[in-house]
């Protein structure tokens, strides 16, 4: 369980390294981030 656990993990973290890069993971930023991608739609 614990290997399946962390193969896991790492496949987030990648994930997470193609989608955001080096940028901080802040909620904040994110959500303005997301704001402004919605607001452009429109």
């Amino acid at each position: 369980m614990k290997k399946l656990f962390e193969k896991f993990l790492k496949k987030l973290e990648q994930a997470n390294k193609e989608n955001f890069g080096n940028a901080k993971l802040d909620c904040c930023d994110l959500n303005k981030k997301g704001n402004n991608i919605h607001n452009k739609k429109q």
